[in-house]
């Protein structure tokens, strides 16, 4: 599914903040159900120590993109930047 084939009020969706319900939680990162055509995941590059996601919390975050290799909607927790940008940072350093 490209970016092409997302339903209108999916394309309308990136960058906006969505809720959604964790699915599964992994060690490389959390599913959520946001009730689209695709579940989310939240990367585990976006997960803090101190967080402690539980199958069925009810969650918020920017839907920054459509992963057509996960076939995911990527989703970024309200208080973390971009995952482009915590990468160039990290590489600076």
């Amino acid at each position: 599914m490209t970016n092409g084939q997302l339903s209108e009020h999916e394309q309308r969706l990136i960058g906006e903040m969505v809720d959604g319900e964790v699915e599964a939680v992994f060690r490389w990162g959390i599913i959520v159900d946001l009730r689209l055509s695709r579940v989310g995941l939240i990367d585990a590059l976006y997960i803090d120590d101190e967080d402690n996601y539980q199958v069925g919390d009810r969650v918020s975050g920017y839907l920054d993109c459509f992963d057509e290799q996960k076939g995911k909607f990527i989703l970024r927790p309200p208080d973390q930047i971009p995952l482009a940008e915590r990468l160039r940072r990290a590489r600076e350093q």
